[in-house]
């Protein structure tokens, strides 16, 4: 019996779908919000996943995001269900690897057809081979990182030292085994713009070394940070020896092409408030722990401003408002997300 996982506040969805899918021989998962259907996926592995499209904290899109980032699960086939038609919303649905998008009210022959048609598409690959159980291909790919990442010499470096800068050749692979990393590019009038951010466990530095081009784009440290330094001869061996690594920084490059294409697209066209909602949305997305309650991120406002691409002056009123609303909180320096589900409100619709 084939398994499906529903994600979502399931009043807000069609009440008979549940019932509707049972009927029809499908095993029925429940989860009632983003969070708890990330870890339903993760532990019970379904054979596909309707998740309702809109919600608060981890909305459709975050789950998308968070599953295709799975060696296990990246390709579990993800419908969303919406109430309404949002162009912004589906584009970025698809551009993070949604399968279908469907909007409310749908008939029942229409869903059952989708989710048929859908299971099709993802069972005949996987006729081809028997996957290997869930624990082994984890563990597999954290040996396979191991391998490639101990044993190497590592620098370890403070806020604001450079790792590498724009216009120089590729010497090293990078990895952050502690600490923050960012990209920065560098307008002719001297105003920087945050393209790439990066935290512990991950490799940077790799799309240069790829296209074998200069760097386009200068990496700075955010927090004192350890990273390793391997070789551009030894990863260009272990890639050519292990084709699932290359599978996976192929993979990792298009998910952040979509992701700036999407963030450059609200720089150019967001009003300021949804902005800097998007900036410390994405810092949070990028850099919570799970289970760690609150957010809250150490950043100078030069840094939140480059990220959310707009003058410092501007984010500093703006950040003064969301402080008013009681949307955030700023201590010590530090800015602290109090009401996430308003933020994402502003950044998303």
């Amino acid at each position: 019996m084939q398994k499906i996982l529903l994600i979502g506040n399931l009043r807000q969805l069609p009440e008979n779908i549940a019932e509707l899918l049972q009927l029809n021989h499908y095993e029925v998962i429940t989860a009632a919000n983003g969070k708890d259907g990330i870890a339903r996926a993760q532990e019970q592995h379904p054979d596909m996943i309707l998740c309702e499209a809109n919600m608060n904290g981890i909305d459709g899109s975050g789950v998308i995001c968070t599953l295709r980032k799975d060696p296990l699960l990246e390709n579990v086939p993800v419908i969303l269900l919406a109430d309404k038609y949002n162009a912004r919303n589906f584009r970025a649905a698809m551009n993070l690897g949604a399968d279908d998008y469907l909007i409310s009210p749908f008939s029942n022959n229409d869903l059952l057809l989708t989710i048929e048609n859908r299971l099709q598409r993802y069972q005949r690959p996987l006729a081809a081979a028997t996957p290997a159980p869930a624990e082994d291909a984890r563990q597999d790919l954290k040996a396979m990182i191991r391998e490639f990442t101990e044993n190497r010499n590592t620098v370890q470096l403070t806020p604001h030292e450079t790792v590498y800068r724009e216009g120089g050749n590729p010497r090293f692979l990078y990895y952050i085994r502690e600490g923050k990393v960012k990209t920065v590019k560098t307008h002719e009038d001297g105003k920087d713009l945050v393209i790439g951010l990066y935290r512990k466990g991950d490799f940077f530095g790799y799309v240069a070394m790829l296209e074998d081009t200069p760097y386009k784009a200068t990496a700075i440290v955010m927090e004192d940070a350890e990273i390793v330094l391997i070789p551009r001869k030894d990863a260009e061996e272990i890639f050519n020896s292990t084709p699932y690594l290359i599978k996976q920084f192929v993979r990792l490059l298009a998910q952040n092409v979509t992701e700036k294409e999407e963030r450059l697209l609200g720089i150019a066209y967001d009003t300021l408030r949804k902005k800097v909602a998007s900036a410390l949305i994405h810092l949070r997305n990028k850099y919570q722990q799970q289970d760690s309650g609150d957010f809250t991120i150490n950043i100078t406002r030069d840094e939140l401003a480059a990220v959310a691409g707009t003058a410092t002056e501007s984010l500093i009123r703006t950040l003064g408002d969301f402080k008013s609303e009681k949307l955030i909180a700023i201590r010590n320096g530090g800015i602290t997300i109090l009401d996430a589900a308003r933020l994402e409100e502003l950044a998303f619709h």
